[in-house]
C-alpha cells in the first residue's frame, strides 16, 4: 500500500520558486500530467519502501562525513530513484581540481556509452540528464565553511554556468543534495540562484505524505530529464505550463480582487465604522474608508504572496503555526463544513493584527526578521 496522506497542518516539505508552486499541488496541473499518472501507486510503493530503507539506515546521529554521506545516502537514492548510468568525478576543466563535480546522471546505458567515446572528460557532460553534487549530511546549503570559502549552492551555481558553456546548453540541470535536502537547479532560470526546487525527502517519509513522495520520485527520476517527442522534458513541460497557468491565475486573481473582494471591505470597513459610532457623510471619510480598504488588501496580497514565495519563513513551524496561508485554510476548511461564524468574536481578525505588526516589527522567536517597507 502507498503512504497514507498526511492530514497534519505542517508545511509543504517542499519550497522555492523554480517551479509555479500552485502547478504543484494535489489539485493542480500537474497532477492531470501523463508523466504523474505513469507512476502508479504500486511503483511508487516499492520505490517509498526503497527510499525510506535508506535514510532509515543511514548513520546521521554520528555525524557522517561527506564521502559517507555520498556513499550511503545520496547515491543509493538515485539508484532507487532510477539512475542506473553515473559517472563520478568528471572534470569540467581540463586543468586544476576546481571544477570536479561528483558526478553526473545518465538517462540510460546508450547515453553514458556515447559520452564515454568523449576522450575529454568536460565533453561527456553533453550526454547527461543532470549533474550532482554531494554534500556531508545536514550541512547548510547556502553556508560557507572553514574549508570552503564558496557555499554549496555558490559552487553548484558555478558547474552549472560552467556545464551549461561547455555542453553549449544541452546539459542544464544540477541536483544538490545534504541528503536531507534535494535541490533542483535550472541553468535557464531568469534567477539560478534564487529559484530553485527543495524538498526534505526525511520529512516527506516521516509524514507519510504521499504527494510530497510522489513528487520527489517524478521531479528527480530519469524519466523527467529526457525530452519527449516534442523535444520538451517534463520540467520543460512544467516550467512553461506553469508560467501559463501563473498568467491565467493572475488575470481571474485581479479581475476578482477589484472587482468583488475591495468594494466588499470597503462596504466591511464602512459598516464597522458606522457600527462604532461613526458616521461616513463627508467625502474626508470615505476617502479614509477607501484608503484603508486598500492598505487592508495589499497587506494581504503581500503577506500571501511572500508566504507562497517562501519569502515569509513558512517552512519554520513556529512562524507557519501563525500564517495567513493557515488562518485561510482553517476558513475554507469550516465554510466546506458549513459551520458557523461568530458575530463577536475576532479570531481572525486579532491573529491578523498580531501577524501585520510581527511582520513590521520582526519576531526573532518564530525565525521572522522586520520588513520595513512602510505596508504594516
Amino acid at each position: 500500500m502507498p503512504p497514507a496522506p498526511d492530514s497534519t497542518p505542517s508545511p509543504a516539505p517542499w519550497r522555492g520558486s523554480l517551479f509555479a508552486q500552485d502547478f504543484l499541488k494535489p489539485n493542480g496541473p500537474l497532477a492531470d500530467s501523463r508523466a504523474w499518472k505513469a507512476l502508479g501507486d504500486g511503483e511508487l510503493a516499492a520505490v517509498a519502501a526503497g527510499l525510506r530503507e535508506i535514510v532509515e539506515r543511514f548513520p546521521r546521529r554520528h555525524q557522517p562525513n561527506e564521502a559517507t554521506t555520498e556513499d550511503e545516502l545520496i547515491w543509493p537514492v538515485l539508484q532507487c530513484l532510477g539512475w542506473r548510468d553515473v559517472l563520478r568525478q568528471q572534470r569540467l576543466s581540463s586543468r586544476g581540481r576546481e571544477d570536479v563535480p561528483d558526478g553526473v546522471l545518465f538517462a540510460d546505458g546508450a547515453a553514458k556509452a556515447k559520452a564515454l567515446q568523449q576522450a575529454e572528460e568536460g565533453r561527456r557532460y553533453g550526454h547527461g540528464g543532470a549533474r550532482v553534487e554531494a554534500k556531508r549530511g545536514g550541512v547548510g546549503l547556502d553556508r560557507s565553511s572553514d574549508q570552503q570559502r564558496r557555499t554549496p549552492a555558490g559552487q553548484v551555481l558555478r558547474y552549472l554556468r560552467r556545464a551549461d558553456d561547455l555542453t553549449h546548453g544541452a546539459l542544464r540541470w544540477g541536483i544538490l543534495s545534504n541528503g536531507r535536502c534535494w535541490r533542483l537547479y535550472y541553468a535557464g532560470a531568469r534567477s539560478v540562484a534564487e529559484e530553485f526546487l527543495e524538498m526534505d525527502l526525511p520529512a516527506i517519509l516521516r509524514r507519510q505524505n504521499r504527494h510530497g513522495l510522489k513528487l520527489f520520485v517524478v521531479l528527480l527520476r530519469p524519466q523527467a530529464f529526457v525530452p519527449d517527442g516534442n523535444g520538451q522534458s517534463l520540467h520543460q513541460f512544467i516550467l512553461s505550463e506553469g508560467r501559463r497557468y501563473e498568467e491565467r491565475v493572475a488575470a481571474n486573481l485581479s479581475d476578482m480582487v477589484f472587482h468583488q473582494v475591495f468594494p466588499r471591505l470597503a462596504k466591511a470597513l464602512a459598516a464597522a465604522a458606522e457600527g462604532a459610532g461613526q458616521p461616513l457623510t463627508a467625502p474626508s471619510s470615505l476617502a479614509q474608508v477607501r484608503e484603508a480598504a486598500l492598505t487592508l488588501l495589499y497587506r494581504l496580497l503581500f503577506i500571501l504572496y511572500a508566504e507562497d514565495r517562501g519569502l515569509l519563513p513558512v517552512q519554520n513551524p513556529g512562524y507557519n503555526n501563525y500564517s495567513l496561508r493557515q488562518r485561510r485554510d482553517d476558513v475554507k476548511r469550516r465554510k466546506d463544513g458549513k459551520d458557523v461564524f461568530s458575530t463577536k468574536f475576532c479570531r481572525y481578525w486579532c491573529d491578523l493584527q498580531g501577524l501585520c505588526q510581527a511582520i513590521d516589527k520582526g519576531d526573532p522567536s518564530i525565525g521572522l526578521p522586520p520588513y520595513n517597507g512602510g505596508l504594516f
